[in-house]
């Protein structure tokens, strides 16, 4: 293994050595709220009941944008937890090139929404 072989320190998530509650409290809350595993617990035990399995959707889509969407910066998706601690380091959504995609693709989805209701569609 040579030196090259090492991960870079912006590739790796930082070590908290922080001890408050609040802080140990929200990284739980956070692990399990972006975790696939607790989804599909939690979409297996509605299908058994039968209550609101569709709902559902928007916390899987919500744990699939944010995989990509969060560096080691700041909280990155812990989404193989509690199987395992590895993490995807991916482009913030906090980046200007990020942002400038974001906002510009949603005034488009509205200029388009606003045109099709115009025409009569909607």
């Amino acid at each position: 293994m040579s030196f090259a072989d090492f991960p870079n320190p912006d590739a790796v998530e930082p070590v908290s050595q922080n001890s408050l509650f609040i802080h140990n409290l929200t990284s739980i809350l956070y692990s399990m709220s972006h975790s696939i595993f607790v989804f599909i617990a939690v979409f297996g035990l509605l299908l058994i009941f039968k209550r609101g399995v569709w709902e559902m959707g928007g916390w899987l889509i919500h744990i699939l944008i944010d995989i990509p969407t969060h560096s080691y910066k700041f909280y990155p998706t812990p989404f193989l937890w509690p199987v395992s601690g590895w993490k995807f380091s991916g482009l913030s959504w906090a980046s200007l090139y990020f942002m400038i995609v974001n906002y510009a693709l949603i005034i488009l989805v509205y200029i388009f929404l606003y045109r099709y209701r115009k025409l009569g569609k909607v």
